[in-house]
This record gives structure tokens, sequence and C-alpha cells, in this order.
């Protein structure tokens, strides 16, 4: 595909590659707390660089910890009232900008710190604040009564910056990003990014970019779906200061409940790991015999019917037919399950497959997001080709309204979640709570069950805290 409906890049020539480059707006983390020698005597002391650096480290430290409408108070209580923030040395750095009267080392820390916001709620669809800054950037500058001379000098500074080229593109690009994300599609970016990062036509910067916004998005996700399920028994506040990740409401819960509940006495995870010991040291023909019964291990008539089965088999049987009689090894098994995603959602790389169509329109979402996680279970160097192949189903319905694509949409969520639930730091655990308390049940399809979510991570550091120290026995 020649363009892709999705989150505009802020290095195109169209947002001024040159003006952020000299600005060095992607400054990381580390290179920012590097430069960072905060001394005694803050204003005094420091050099305007260092200030600079302090800002925007500031800022960088911010839009990572805290909500965005907080970010914004802070953002406009420093640079538009020069309120001391959520620290003492942003404030001073910002005195020994203005009282040095360099307006070259404030223009520049000043778009530093606008970038750093908008980068950041760019890559995790935080657009609206993005809107709210350029506004507040604008804000207040006929103000005649300014509370000392130092504002009044920052306050001219920011007028400058309002009436330069650069506000003029923020605006663009701003306006560009709202106009995108009214379209359904921009809900599924980690996709199109995915198939963006494989698009040999970009160049290895874009690649690597795409590929670290669709991991964020997809982390986000992730850890939004798992909280969100980890507090659904919680009322009030508490409930929500976990929002819901997705588009289909409380009936989020029930799904994951189904998700957790068709996988029988294996989880998925496992079902793989035990195909996989099992299948060793047999032939490229057997294998797919086995692969077929795994596929649909789990699934009913009721999930899947007789026809389809046959028809999935068929398929199946006539793969790398020349490769029968040889072991199976894992370039036959990438080969095979890529062919089998692309069997299951599209062909030509452009249009939805017959298989896919049935399914989907027929209201199989569960069954057929159950395939493709089994698929990538089994081949996790297929994730990126799933990936590309429902980024080819996107832009090939993008263009029609959201109403027209509800059906696709439904599956795309189902997929989302069916993912999540198996993703590497998040575990989800179905717990019979017939014996509880009544009032700790969760309102599910059926209230004797509950849904635990946790990060992996965090689980394995709380068992290393429990562990006790000295020698073991």
């Amino acid at each position: 595909m020649e363009s892709l409906n999705t989150l505009p890049q802020l290095t195109t020539e169209q947002y001024s590659i040159s003006t952020l480059k000299k600005s060095q707006l992607f400054i990381s983390y580390e290179e920012l707390s590097e430069s960072c020698a905060i001394p005694s005597n803050l204003a005094q002391n420091i050099s305007l660089s260092q200030a600079s650096e302090i800002i925007c480290k500031f800022f960088l430290e911010q839009v990572k910890q805290s909500l965005p409408q907080i970010v914004l108070q802070r953002f406009k209580q420093l640079f538009l009232e020069l309120a001391q923030v959520a620290n003492y040395e942003a404030q001073q750095a910002l005195v020994k900008i203005a009282t040095s009267d360099s307006k070259e080392t404030f223009i520049n820390t000043f778009k530093r710190s606008i970038y750093i916001l908008v980068n950041n709620w760019h890559a995790t669809r935080k657009l609206q604040y993005i809107q709210e800054l350029v506004q507040l950037i604008a804000s207040n500058l006929d103000n005649q009564e300014a509370s000392s001379s130092t504002l009044q000098i920052l306050q001219s500074w920011r007028s400058n910056f309002v009436a330069s080229q650069d506000y003029q593109e923020l605006i663009k690009f701003a306006l560009k990003i709202n106009h995108q994300s009214n379209n359904w599609s921009q809900r599924y970016n980690s996709y199109l990014l995915v198939y963006q990062s494989v698009d040999q036509k970009k160049s290895v910067k874009q690649k690597t970019t795409a590929k670290t916004r669709s991991l964020a998005l997809k982390k986000q996700f992730e850890l939004q779906l798992a909280m969100y399920t980890a507090r659904s028994t919680l009322t009030g506040k508490q409930q929500d200061n976990s929002p819901n990740p997705t588009i289909i409401g409380k009936k989020v819960l029930s799904l994951i409940q189904k998700i957790l509940q068709k996988r029988g006495s294996f989880n998925y995870t496992n079902l793989a790991r035990i195909f996989l010991n099992q299948a060793q040291e047999i032939s490229y023909e057997d294998f797919k015999h086995n692969l077929l019964n795994y596929l649909f291990y789990s699934l009913d008539d009721q999930d899947l019917d007789q026809a389809t089965k046959e028809q999935l088999a068929q398929y199946i049987e006539k793969l790398y037919e020349s490769y029968h009689e040889q072991n199976w090894d894992n370039q036959l098994l990438l080969r095979t399950c890529n062919r089998l995603i692309e069997y299951l959602t599209t062909i030509n790389q452009a249009n939805p497959s017959p298989l896919f169509i049935l399914l989907v329109t027929h209201g199989k979402n569960l069954t057929l997001a159950i395939m493709l996680l089994k698929l990538v279970l089994l081949c996790p160097q297929s994730r990126t080709h799933l990936e590309c192949c429902l980024a080819q189903l996107i832009e090939h319905y993008q263009s029609q309204p959201a109403s027209d694509c509800q059906w696709l949409i439904n599956f795309l969520e189902v997929l989302q979640v069916t993912l999540s639930v198996y993703a590497e730091n998040v575990q989800y655990n179905l717990v019979n709570m017939s014996q509880a308390q009544q009032e700790i049940s969760v309102n599910l399809d059926s209230n004797a069950y509950r849904i635990f979510s946790q990060m992996k991570g965090r689980a394995k550091k709380a068992s290393r805290k429990l562990k006790p120290k000295g020698r073991s026995l």
C-alpha cells in the first residue's frame, strides 16, 4: 500500500524536520538526565544550556507520570504564570533564561517542551490534549497586567513564538491529527504502524519509529485492560480511575470470561507448548494433521460447523505438499502459520478472504480470534504477519463510515482483547467464587466467577520480596 492513514510523522517536510532537529525535540530521558547536574543557588550557578535541560527533563518526567490535565496545568503555571510548579528547579531555570535576556534559549526550550508533550500524547492516542495545548500556548497574550518584569519578558517571547512559522506548523499538525482521529481506523493504529514498520519503501528511521510507536500503543492497551479488569468489582471513584480501553463497555468482562472458559483445562500458551513438544521429529504431513486438531481443540460445532472445518482441512492438506515426507522445521512452521493467517483474514494482500467474511458476518468473532491467537502462540514470529494482514483489512474499509464497518470493528475489538489476555506481561485467571461472599462476586454472565488480572513483572517482584534471606535449606 502506498498510503497509510496512520499517525502523521512529525519528521516529515510538512512539519519542518529541520526545525525539529535544530531544537533537538526528540531528546531521550537518558540524554536529559546525564546533562543535568543541579547545583545549589540554582538561578545564579547554572548555565543557560543546563537551565534548558532542567525544564525539558521536568516536562518529560511529568508527561510520563501525570495525567494530561495536570501536565497542561503545570505547563500553564510555568510558562504563562512563572509560578512554582511541581519542583523548584524548573521555575528557577526559567528565571535564569529570562534574566539572561536569552530569547533564543527560551524559544528553543519552549519548542522542545511543547513537542515532548505532543510526541508522547501522539504516541499514546491522547490527541485531544494536543489541541488544548495549542490553544493554551496562545492564551492570555493581551494581558497587560503581568505580575513582574520577568513575566512580561516571557509573555513577549511567547508572543513572538505564536507569530512564527513554527506555531503555524504546530496548528496544521493539530488540525491534521484532529481530522484523522475522527476516522474509526485510528483506534487500530498499532496494526497500521506495524505494517509501516515492514514497508521497504520507508527509511530505517521511519520503520524503527513506527515499530516503537506500535509497541507503545499495544502495551498501553494491555495495561489499561488489566487495570480495568482488576478493578471491575470496585464501585464509585475507584473504578473511574481505570478507564475501559475498549469500545464495547462492560461487555468486555463477559468476553474475557468466555476467552478463559473456552480454553478448557489448558491455557492456550501451555497448549501451544504441548503441541510443539509432541510434534518433534515427525513428518510435515503428520505435523499438519496434528495442527488441524490443535486449531479445533476447545471449539465445538457451535463455534465452527463441519463444512467450515472440512474447508480448512482441505486448505491445510494442500499446503507445501512437496515437503510431506520430510520432518518439519521452524521455517516450515513460520510459512504454514503465515499462510493460514492469510487464509483466515486476507487474500492478495488487500481483500478480505471468503472465510473471514463468512466467520465474521455470522458472529464467529471469538472463534476466529482464538484460532489466530493459537497460530501466533505456536509461532510468535507470525504475529507481525497477522498485524500486517489486519492493517490491510483496515485499509480496505477505512474510507467507509464506522456505521458501515461495525461488523469489522466488533471483530477487531474482540481480537485485540483476546491477544491482550495472552500478552507476555499480563496474567488473567478465572476463579470460581461460588463459595465467596456475595458482595465480592463479579456481575458477569455467571456471578459464580471472578476475573483476576495481574502484571507478571509485578508478580515476580512481589515474589522476590517474599523470598526469605539467607541460605536455603
